[in-house]
């Protein structure tokens, strides 16, 4: 899609396309940064209000701001495409310049419930090593600041899920649009190869994370899965669908059981290591809770989480995979095309 048209990928485009997605992304971080600043300078007393810690899964300023700084990967992939590449944003959605709603229709369900199938297994992971290390009674496995019976944990804990229904679906656009479709077609533009497309936006999760066996492993499962399910569906529905839910849902699930006894600490640790792969680079949710990482017990939860995420990510993209190539009648290894019939989209005058 972005060789389409001979400017497209002609000279330095592809280079530019990528250079204008992260400095279009680090003006509009460090605007959203300094105001924030500046709200709680003149808000006195509002971080201890909200309970404010770093990695904090309960803490809705916290989460909130992580969040909305994986969504401003949305506006910078639009400025990529459209200002560094300068071309129509449809073509770096998929091989229709379109949206797929057929493809939409027929698979949304279904990618759902694998990702709420992959956190809740590395949440039920987290919840069985927690139950076998810990102590029984739950001492020192709480994460949360508070105790989660109290009507100000509720509260917060509340505020994040709403936060979380709101921004993780645009982070996942937006992340999938700049770490995936951006750099894929930047590399393809020049090498035709797909294992170098993938290879480059799997190493893309690397970049400002935590570099914990517990975040890599499910961190670059989960960018390989979505960049072999971009290329081979031929868009960022799916992947968009995928990294969305299991973004939304462990940021849930870490939240809502954060110190709650020792099954429910170990589930919301085992489900924190999804939330720091699927997070932003960078943003405090790339890393696991400070209250995880300090303790022998809860780090091991997030680490057999992260590994049983990573291989229910693994058998959802195998399983997708084929549906894909069954329903499209192409082979094993051959993509989802673009229709030969097609018009090439006009140019767009920037």
């Amino acid at each position: 899609m972005a060789t389409l048209r001979p400017e497209w990928s002609a000279g330095p485009r592809p280079l530019l396309t990528v250079l204008a997605a992260v400095i279009a992304f680090t003006l509009m971080a460090s605007v959203l940064l300094v105001a924030t600043v500046l709200i709680l300078a003149l808000a006195p007393g509002v971080n201890i209000a909200l309970g404010v810690t770093s990695g904090d899964p309960t803490s809705p300023l916290d989460v909130g701001l992580a969040l909305a700084m994986g969504a401003l990967w949305l506006p910078a992939g639009i400025v990529a495409v459209r200002v560094g590449g300068w071309r129509p944003l449809g073509t770096a959605g998929s091989v229709a310049a379109k949206i797929r709603r057929r493809l939409l229709g027929s698979s949304a369900l279904g990618v759902v419930l694998a990702g709420l199938g992959v956190v809740s297994l590395a949440a039920a992971a987290g919840a069985i090593v927690a139950a076998v290390l810990g102590t029984g009674d739950g001492t020192g496995l709480e994460t949360g600041s508070e105790d989660s019976s109290t009507g100000l944990a509720a509260l917060r804990r509340a505020a994040v899920v709403v936060i979380a229904l709101v921004l993780a679906p645009l982070q996942a656009i937006g992340m999938e649009l700049s770490m995936r479709a951006v750099p894929m077609q930047a590399v393809g533009s020049r090498w035709r190869s797909p294992l170098l497309a993938i290879a480059a936006a799997t190493l893309l999760a690397l970049v400002a994370r935590e570099l914990s066996v517990a975040v890599l492993i499910p961190a670059l499962t989960l960018a390989c899965c979505a960049a072999v399910l971009a290329w081979k569906s031929g868009g960022l529905e799916l992947p968009v669908l995928l990294t969305g839910t299991v973004t939304l849902v462990s940021v849930v699930l870490a939240a809502v059981l954060s110190g709650v006894g020792a099954i429910g600490s170990g589930a919301a640790a085992g489900a924190s290591a999804l939330v720091a792969a699927s997070a932003a680079p960078g943003t405090s949710n790339a890393a696991l809770p400070s209250a995880v990482a300090a303790s022998d017990v809860l780090g091991s939860a997030a680490l057999a989480g992260g590994i049983a995420g990573a291989g229910g990510l693994i058998v959802v993209t195998v399983v997708l995979a084929r549906v894909i190539g069954t329903r499209s009648s192409v082979r094993a290894l051959q993509p989802v095309g673009r229709d030969c019939h097609a018009p090439v989209p006009e140019p767009v005058a920037v």
